[in-house]
């Protein structure tokens, strides 16, 4: 596994009272990309990937991805600067919301997925129905647990994480990657979990 890891970019445009959010890194999964994520208010509202097409296996290869990695940010957060205002009203229009919501939806309609919800970006719950104070806690605790066993799968040689699966007892949690925040399934401990996991990619993908 490589150990070459570029840098990425984290940068913030104001506009009136609203920020937006624009973070630039390299991802692995599900394939080798430059990532730009465009965020209001913890929610994704625009994204742009350009495929690398494999795994940074040296130091050349690792300075050649952070100048496209500043190259792309650069020209989003330019973009953003020129366009906030626009940004901001398609966001509060609810569009983000519509996307999580059928991603959500989409997921739940698995015959062997009981519920699934999505942690945004800032660590907030998004589900279909309200939110309970033990499936916040249960998030909290996924987000902080997950960010460990991603960027251990990243820096180490324990083999690569497109996704994992939590066991709380009479339930597993099944969890992979979805527009900077993770998409979240709870099933029973004796579903196929490759099979979910085969169709929960296609539809995070197709999102």
């Amino acid at each position: 596994m490589s150990d070459f890891i570029p840098a990425g970019r984290l940068s913030a445009v104001d506009h009136g009272d609203q920020k937006i959010a624009i973070q630039t890194e390299f991802s692995k999964y599900p394939e080798p990309r430059i990532a730009t994520a465009v965020s209001i208010g913890g929610r994704t509202v625009h994204k742009i990937q350009k495929l690398w097409g494999k795994t940074v296996d040296s130091l050349d290869e690792m300075r050649q991805v952070e100048e496209l990695i500043n190259r792309q940010h650069d020209e989003v957060t330019a973009l953003v600067h020129e366009h906030a205002g626009t940004l901001i009203r398609h966001s509060e229009k609810g569009h983000g919301a519509s996307v999580g919501h059928s991603t959500i939806e989409e997921a739940e309609k698995i015959p062997a997925v009981e519920s699934a919800f999505i942690i945004l970006p800032d660590g907030k719950v998004e589900a279909r129905n309200k939110v309970s104070k033990e499936a916040e806690m249960l998030a909290a605790m996924i987000y902080s647990l997950t960010d460990v066993l991603f960027d251990m799968a990243r820096v180490s040689n324990l083999g690569d994480c497109e996704d994992c699966v939590l066991n709380l007892g009479t339930r597993d949690v099944l969890l992979l990657p979805f527009k900077g925040g993770y998409l979240v399934a709870l099933t029973d401990t004796k579903a196929r979990k490759r099979e979910i996991f085969a169709e929960l990619w296609k539809i995070a993908r197709a999102a």
